[in-house]
């Protein structure tokens, strides 16, 4: 298997969609096909009746997120077409966990948001499968018509999972074990036309109407508020927030907070690390201040391997690792993204970005 060593994909502006798609699907093919390959191992693994049926089941999420998003849907099929694999490749590739109706823990995560008094910052670690570490990226899309610049951490193959665009407005999410999954979005999907968005009202209006495949904790926020909204195919809740004007911190793990939610729970499928994660987050998350201690807290190993920044891979119960994680400040106009583990790893790598005259430039 490949190290593509933590790309930054850098779409080129005046192109199409598909363009981009292209291009992704091309230069990194090779690491594209990689990650099918073990996604649907490990997808049929878990789940072998999807053996039956899954090129039409991949294609009916394709025909719903096309609905949704035709410019994204071409993305995807230039992804498609730059790798040399077929359409459904990419939905599993993308839509993953939710194609597999979560049936066990996969990605966990850690989101969190803390305002204070001229200071507010958002951040989460990303947890998957450890095969997926060495196919981690940082995607920035251009800015396109009314639609403003962004800078999404993603994987090679998929078009966003997390990200933050020029308007100061940022879309994190993990994942809660809900039941009754359906055909639906392609949830990296949703993450893009999220971030299209230049105010996090219409960012939210987007979130509650989207025909969601499973169930997902959004984190929505910006300068001035944060939000954690539990959303599955049957309700949506928001389940803990700091409106404008306030200050406080907000954080979610990987278990239903919210009464809508929590009687759809599976409980079986909770991963074993999310309420010692949940308790860590409560006591240390009131000495952030800044940036640097939010990186500090997500990097944090108290309790390790059960820790905020979580190398728990027991198998069959917690088959996931803190595989990187991204921070945004938004008074300084700071956002970093990362691979891996500076204590654990030593092939951690970072990207680190200011915002600039309305646009995103890379530090380093």
């Amino acid at each position: 298997m490949s190290d593509f060593s933590f790309p930054y994909i850098k779409y080129e502006s005046g192109k199409t969609y598909q363009e981009w798609g292209h291009q992704h699907g091309e230069e990194f093919r090779q690491g594209i096909k990689e990650l099918v390959e073990i996604r649907t191992e490990l997808m049929l693994a878990r789940n072998p009746a999807l053996k039956r049926d899954l090129k039409n089941l991949a294609l009916e999420q394709f025909s719903v997120s096309e609905a949704f998003s035709k410019d994204l849907a071409d993305e995807l099929r230039g992804i498609s077409v730059g790798a040399n694999l077929p359409l459904e490749d990419l939905v599993i590739l993308n839509n993953y966990t939710d194609f597999r109706d979560i049936e066990l823990p996969e990605e966990g995560c850690s989101t969190l948001h803390v305002a204070r008094d001229k200071k507010t910052i958002s951040g989460q670690t990303w947890d998957m499968h450890g095969t997926a570490k060495d196919y981690v990226s940082v995607i920035h899309v251009p800015k396109v018509e009314n639609k403003p610049e962004s800078l999404l951490f993603s994987l090679v193959g998929c078009v966003g999972m997390m990200g933050v665009n020029t308007s100061l407005n940022l879309i994190g999410v993990n994942n809660i074990n809900t039941r009754n999954a359906k055909i639906g979005l392609i949830w990296p999907v949703l993450i893009r036309k999220v971030l299209e968005h230049t105010t996090l009202d219409e960012m939210r209006k987007t979130l509650l109407s989207s025909p969601v495949t499973s169930g997902h904790n959004y984190l929505l926020s910006s300068p001035e508020i944060g939000e954690h909204w539990e959303i599955t195919p049957e309700v949506s809740e928001k389940v803990a927030a700091i409106e404008a004007g306030n200050t406080g911190e907000v954080f979610h793990t990987n278990h239903c907070l919210g009464e809508a939610t929590l009687p759809i729970e599976m409980k079986e499928s909770l991963s074993s690390t999310t309420f010692v994660r949940y308790d860590l987050l409560k006591e240390k998350i009131k000495k952030v201040n800044n940036a640097q201690e939010m990186k500090e807290l997500l990097m944090d190993h108290d309790g390790y391997p059960k820790s905020i920044c979580s190398h728990f891979q027991s198998g069959a119960q917690d088959p996931s690792m803190t595989c990187g994680g991204a921070v945004a400040d938004f008074y300084d106009k700071y956002f970093s993204f990362w691979r891996g583990c500076p204590v654990y790893d030593q092939n951690f790598l970072e990207h680190n970005f200011n915002l600039e005259d309305g646009s995103f430039s890379k530090v380093n």
